[in-house]
């Protein structure tokens, strides 16, 4: 067998765990408008990709046919290309969208690593989907005691705010009719972004034509912002859009 050939046969299996690392990443992981990485997310990302193909590469570079160890030599670069490729992709796991809380007037995407596990009490708000965050509602203390404590807390000991905090969370489906009075028609958002226009009618036109029909709230994730689309009827996320959704 050639050196080129031992790197293709290196190279075939590589590319095929690459597409299906693509795939969870893409469709589940971080799915559309979740796309956006963090510095150790892009760092994962290229771990992923730099050992995906250096591992053929040095195949390519050891490979003598007849040489005293050569079996070895592959089984190193194997296992470390294999393990460089776990290492990123778990990483990539461990950060990726779980959460996604309203909060005041904006939905926040939030890691596992954001939020103290421990004080999730009800195993409801750890059930996530396959695809994209738990939807939950922070809610706010309607007791003025009880709202000036957690102001207290976050101003001045330097604990979470309201929206990483689990013992102040609802499931986003009790306080859906709570965020729809506070989301804004999606034809003001039409209205501001000009530039926007033709996506905003594309959706617009997946969801029956009726832009009046439609509101939208905020949202931020990692380094990046997008718009949630609610039915104007019950509140429900029906879906999102890569936009600034900040207006006056």
């Amino acid at each position: 067998m050639t050196r080129t050939r031992a790197a293709l046969n290196h190279l075939w299996p590589t590319l095929f765990l690459l597409a299906i690392l693509a795939g969870l990443i893409l469709l589940a992981w971080y799915r559309y408008p979740f796309w956006q990485f963090g510095q150790s997310g892009k760092f994962s990302l290229l771990l992923i990709l730099t050992a995906g193909f250096i591992g053929p590469a040095l195949t390519w570079f050891v490979y003598k046919k007849g040489k005293r160890g050569l079996l070895l030599d592959l089984w190193v670069i194997t296992l470390v290309q294999l393990a460089a490729i776990a290492w990123g992709s778990f990483s990539l796991y461990q950060n990726r969208p779980y959460f996604m809380v309203y909060t005041v007037d904006r939905f926040e995407v939030l890691s596992k690593r954001d939020v103290d596990l421990d004080w999730i009490t009800e195993p409801k708000f750890l059930e996530k989907p396959f695809s994209g965050p738990v939807l939950l509602f922070a809610d706010m203390p309607a007791d003025p005691a009880e709202f000036q404590n957690l102001l207290r807390e976050v101003m001045f000991e330097g604990k979470p705010d309201l929206q990483f905090r689990p013992e102040f969370w609802k499931m986003y489906a009790e306080r859906k009719q709570q965020v729809l009075e506070k989301s804004r028609p999606l034809d003001d958002l039409r209205n501001a972004r000009p530039d926007s226009v033709i996506a905003i009618d594309k959706l617009v036109k997946q969801h029956g034509g009726d832009i009046l029909q439609l509101r939208f709230v905020p949202a931020l994730v990692q380094d990046g912002q997008f718009a949630v689309i609610l039915n104007s009827s019950d509140g429900e996320d029906i879906d999102n859009l890569m936009i600034d959704p900040w207006i006056n």
